[in-house]
């Protein structure tokens, strides 16, 4: 008698998309609340890929920089450790820097007209910084930015230089987000941004309205001069997306998914 034996081979196909870490129930997420680390702990934020890999991101703390000017980006060097957050201010689960990067301390005041609590000011798209004291620094002749209708580019995402895997900039959708939860700059300081009156640099290269206003870029381009921004224009005036020319200095704000 001869038997033949049939070995099936089954084949299983299994999608899983980067970043989801797995909760305790065995589930992909990517609500870092949800996550649990290799000790099987939640809420520790240090996830485990469904590969078993480390989600290398560090809990939403504190985050201690060593900006250097050979990087290209701090126009200055300086030793920061950030307070950072969550918020769903956007409608989902992000971590914020609580303070403007290059600022030495979060603002102790909505309109705090200080160096230390306003940070540093960028063109949009460009990767270098400039820090505002009694003078400009650096303090070379105030460029303007190439004529191009293209998004903050990757490469020169300061968020990213210098914090690390995951920071970026705010997109102009998560800026509106805010927009819908913050009306004035009293609210958008008690929100849990706690954002600042910094001011901006003006197209002449001087600094304005530090203590009123507030500046902050997405990374999002609206056409070959001007890109998209959050802003309150006056002291007493309402929050706005609105579109600025590139060539003004705005302050920064992280944001890590």
């Amino acid at each position: 008698m001869n038997i033949k034996l049939y070995l099936g081979v089954l084949l299983l196909s299994i999608t899983v998309g980067y970043g989801q870490n797995v909760t305790p129930q065995g589930k992909l997420t990517f609500n870092r609340s949800e996550y649990i680390n290799r000790a099987g702990k939640k809420l520790t934020y240090e996830g485990v890929y469904p590969t078993g890999e480390l989600n290398p991101l560090l809990p939403c703390t504190v985050l201690p920089v060593n900006h250097v000017t050979s990087r290209g980006v701090a126009p200055v060097n300086k030793n920061i450790v950030y307070e950072l957050a969550y918020s769903s201010i956007t409608g989902t689960q992000k971590c914020w820097l609580m303070q403007n990067l290059g600022s030495t301390n979060p603002p102790p005041t909505a309109t705090n007209s200080t160096e230390a609590a306003a940070g540093w000011y960028w063109q949009f798209g460009a990767k270098r910084g400039y820090q505002f004291t009694t003078t400009r620094t650096p303090s070379s002749t105030w460029p303007t930015q190439p004529l191009v209708n293209t998004d903050w580019p990757a490469g020169n995402d300061p968020c990213t230089i210098e914090l690390g895997r995951g920071w970026r900039l705010p997109t102009y959708a998560e800026w509106q987000a805010v927009d819908l939860v913050t009306s004035n700059l009293s609210s958008l300081f008690n929100s849990d941004l706690k954002m600042h009156a910094a001011g901006l640099i003006s197209l002449s290269g001087a600094l304005s309205n530090r203590g009123s206003t507030v500046h902050y870029w997405s990374k999002t381009s609206f056409s070959t001069t001007h890109a998209r921004a959050y802003v309150i224009p006056t002291a007493n005036g309402s929050a706005t997306t609105s579109t600025n020319d590139k060539d003004a200095g705005f302050s920064i704000r992280c944001i890590r998914d």
